[in-house]
């Protein structure tokens, strides 16, 4: 119990799993509070003076299914694991919290909508200008955007985080996008959102000089803002940030701006009537046969495009598979053999992979040569320019990371 409370102590705004043999235990409140969550007896423990310590537990292999429903809940919570064999090991069994997780940085299964992201952000207030950014943690994909305060809450409705990060000298509680969102809010140190450390952070990531090859090098506040996001996740959660391989910048040009409003009246991601997505535009025009083409649809139709040229190239891709439909039914067959690659890779870097995914990021691979030869044959011009595309996703990169 006392190697329980030194660690409660330095994680005391979150429940702590402290892992004991096969089981995850919980202590004194946040037995309460999990006993009551997950609906699972709340007992106490029969030994010494630990006896009237509140206790309640479940088996580890069961984590993500109750992790899942903690997180759900509103909670931070701490994963304490046994760092060293108990059959070495001389007295009480040393234990670290591995990991920490949070609204906005889960990757469980249960928690992943397949075709939909579970976003992360980040919120810096400058003088005259906001800066944001959104992580994606369990796919790798991150952005950076810069925007005017009054319209920070339209922004941040686009990609609707589960979690937002804030200065701790920031108030937040009436500022409109928490109003209308109510994510779960973080709060770390000012010190933390500064210009220099933020750039050397993210030059660093991606292994590179400057950020001018991503077009952000300009965006300084929305730098600040996603420095801090990599800090947390490697400082304050002890997660791993290695998948994440570059960053987007959020423009407006040439994209059409949807307020809320429109989205919500137009019932393009959620009906009016049952809050679900049955007869939505998403629901209907959705055909995508893999998990990362679905959430790609869903962010274009986010943000569509008025660029004509931009608009014209990806109609004409669409009309080239639509005049061969035996060349779009051959690839819909070799894409309904791949998995989640993104997610795959991310579990990959934390460590949570299972031999069924490795297999399957495998076969998802072995599709990919195939894909790009049905392209190179269809003899379409603008298929085989889209090919050229293909080839240009740095798929050996991420594998390798």
């Amino acid at each position: 119990m006392k190697q329980y409370l030194d660690i409660k102590k330095e994680y005391n705004d979150a429940i702590v799993l402290f892992r004991m043999g096969d089981f995850y235990e919980t202590f004194n409140e946040d037995a309460k509070i999990t006993a009551k969550i997950l609906g699972i007896v709340l007992t106490k423990r029969a030994n010494g003076a630990a006896s009237n310590v509140p206790l309640a537990g479940f088996p580890y292999h069961a984590l993500d299914n109750y992790l899942y429903k903690l997180v759900s809940a509103g909670h931070r919570v701490a994963i304490c694991e046994q760092v060293e064999d108990p059959k070495l090991s001389k007295g009480i069994v040393k234990r670290e919290v591995i990991e920490v997780i949070t609204p906005g940085t889960i990757t469980s299964e249960q928690a992943l909508d397949q075709k939909a992201n579970r976003y992360l952000a980040s919120i810096f207030y400058a003088k005259s200008n906001i800066g944001y950014s959104i992580l994606d943690q369990s796919t790798g994909e991150f952005f950076i955007g810069e925007c005017k305060e009054d319209k920070i809450a339209e922004c941040l409705k686009k990609f609707g985080p589960q979690e937002v990060i804030l200065p701790e000298s920031f108030v937040y509680s009436t500022s409109d996008w928490y109003l209308e969102l109510k994510p779960f809010i973080t709060k770390i140190e000012d010190w933390v959102f500064s210009v220099n450390e933020s750039y050397r952070k993210l030059t660093d990531q991606f292994k590179v000089k400057s950020l001018k090859g991503f077009g952000c090098e300009d965006l300084k506040d929305g730098i600040v803002s996603a420095g801090a996001i990599l800090y947390h996740i490697t400082e304050s959660l002890n997660g791993s940030i290695d998948h994440i391989s570059k960053i987007q910048p959020i423009l407006n040009d040439g994209i059409m701006g949807l307020d809320s409003f429109t989205v919500r009246n137009l019932e393009i991601f959620k009906s009016l009537s049952s809050q679900g997505t049955h007869g939505t535009l998403i629901n209907i025009l959705d055909q995508t046969v893999t998990a990362g083409g679905g959430r790609l649809l869903k962010q274009w139709m986010n943000r569509p495009l008025i660029d004509k040229k931009r608009l014209t190239r990806r109609l004409d891709i669409v009309e080239s598979f639509y005049n061969n439909k035996a060349l779009c039914e051959d690839i819909a067959k070799n894409l309904n053999q791949i998995s989640d690659i993104e997610r795959i890779i991310g579990r990959i870097n934390s460590g949570k992979v299972t031999p069924k995914e490795i297999n399957a990021l495998c076969i998802s691979l072995e599709q990919i040569p195939i894909i790009k030869s049905l392209l190179d044959d269809s003899k379409q011009k603008k298929l085989i320019s889209f090919n050229k595309f293909f080839k240009n996703r740095n798929i050996s990169y991420l594998i390798s990371k």
